[in-house]
C-alpha cells in the first residue's frame, strides 16, 4: 500500500507538471489584463494602452487595461499580487512601485519576493530645470550659487517622498548643497509656480515640463542620467558639467508579473513586448511623449529595478522621510 501511494503521488506530480508545461506552451488562450495603478489618461495609462493594443494583435487575444488607482499605486499592485501566477494579469510599474515600500507604513507585498520583471518598456532621464527668471544658465552656475547662498534656493516637488523630492535631496547630499523643499499636491501646481518664478528649480522629467519649456518659461540646465537624452541633445548631463558620480537615474515604466509565473510565459511576454516597441507607429506614439523605448529582457528589467531600489533606499535615508 505504501508503494502504491508513492506511485500515485509521483504520477500526480508528473501530471501536474505536464499540464503546467502544456499551459505555458499554449499561452495565451484567453483575455489578458494590464493593471495600471493610476487614473486613466496619465502617461502610464497611455503607455499601457499602446502596449496592450500591440500585444493584442500579436497574441490574437484581447489585451485590456484596467485602472486601479489609489494609495501611491499600492491598491493596483496589491491586486496583481493576489491574482494567479499564470501570466494573464500584468502590472504597469512606474517609480511609485519602487518608492512606496519606503514611504508607506503598510505595504501588503514585498517587491523582490512577490514580483518579477518582464520588460522595461520606456524610460526618461530626470532633468534639472530652473525658472527662466532665475539667474542661472548652467548646472555649474547652480552649484556655485547654492554654495554661496546655502538654504536660499527653493525647489518644488509633487510631494514628500516623491521621486523629485528624493532625487533632489540625493543631488544635494552628493554635492554638499542645501536647498529649501516646497512640496505640492501634484506636478501641475509645482510647474505653474516654477514657470512663474515662485520657486527656483525642480528635478523632474521632460515629460512633465515640456509645454512650459517650449513656451520659454522654464530652462533645462542638465540631465541626470549618464548619457545625454535624445530629446535634449544640446543639454549636458550633470557629469558632463563637471560633477562626476552624480546619477539621478530615470523615470520608467515596466511590465511585471507575480513571482511564480512560468519562465516560458515570462520569456514569451518579454519577446512580444520587445517586438511591439519596434513597431514604427508605437515608436511614434511613445516618443511623442518624450520617452525612450526599451523593450528589455526580464533579466535587464530586474537589474534596472534593483538599481532603482538601491537609489531610492539611499535617497530616503538622506532625506529623512519616514513611512506614514
Amino acid at each position: 500500500m505504501k508503494t502504491l501511494r508513492i506511485v500515485r503521488a509521483t504520477l500526480g506530480l508528473a501530471l501536474a507538471f505536464h499540464l503546467h508545461a502544456a499551459s505555458a506552451q499554449d499561452y495565451p488562450t484567453k483575455l489578458l489584463r494590464i493593471i495600471v495603478p493610476y487614473p486613466a489618461g496619465g502617461s502610464s495609462d497611455i503607455q499601457a494602452r499602446i502596449v496592450a493594443q500591440g500585444l493584442s494583435v500579436r497574441f490574437g487575444q484581447p489585451v485590456i487595461v484596467e485602472n486601479k488607482p489609489g494609495a501611491s499605486a499600492i491598491i493596483g499592485t496589491d491586486f496583481v499580487m493576489k491574482q494567479p501566477a499564470d501570466g494573464y494579469t500584468l502590472l504597469l510599474a512606474a517609480p511609485p512601485f519602487v518608492i512606496a515600500p519606503y514611504v508607506q507604513a503598510k505595504v501588503p507585498y514585498e517587491l523582490k519576493k512577490d514580483f518579477v520583471g518582464i520588460s522595461l518598456v520606456t524610460r526618461a532621464p530626470m532633468v534639472v530645470a530652473v525658472s527662466s527668471t532665475f539667474p542661472v544658465r548652467s548646472f555649474a552656475d547652480l552649484v556655485t550659487k547654492a554654495k554661496a547662498e546655502p538654504g536660499k534656493i527653493s525647489y518644488g516637488s509633487v510631494g514628500v517622498g516623491g521621486q523629485g523630492h528624493l532625487a533632489t535631496e540625493l543631488l544635494a547630499r552628493r554635492l554638499g548643497l542645501k536647498f529649501v523643499h516646497v512640496p505640492y499636491k501634484g506636478s501641475a501646481p509645482a510647474l505653474t509656480d516654477l514657470a512663474g518664478g515662485q520657486i527656483n528649480m525642480m528635478v523632474t522629467t521632460l515629460l512633465d515640463l515640456r509645454s512650459q519649456r517650449d513656451a520659454g518659461l522654464i530652462r533645462v540646465i542638465a540631465t541626470g542620467a549618464p548619457q545625454r537624452s535624445a530629446f535634449l541633445p544640446d543639454v549636458p548631463t550633470i557629469q558632463e558639467s563637471g560633477f562626476a558620480g552624480v546619477d539621478l537615474g530615470y523615470w520608467f515604466s515596466a511590465i511585471v508579473v507575480r513571482t511564480g509565473t512560468p519562465p516560458q510565459i515570462i520569456n514569451r511576454l518579454s519577446r512580444e513586448i520587445a517586438e511591439v516597441t519596434k513597431q514604427p507607429d508605437v515608436r511614434a506614439m511613445l516618443t511623442a511623449q518624450g520617452v525612450e523605448l526599451i523593450g528589455s529582457s526580464p533579466a535587464a528589467c530586474d537589474e534596472f529595478l534593483e538599481s532603482e531600489n538601491s537609489m531610492v533606499d539611499e535617497a530616503v535615508r538622506i532625506s529623512g522621510v519616514k513611512p506614514e
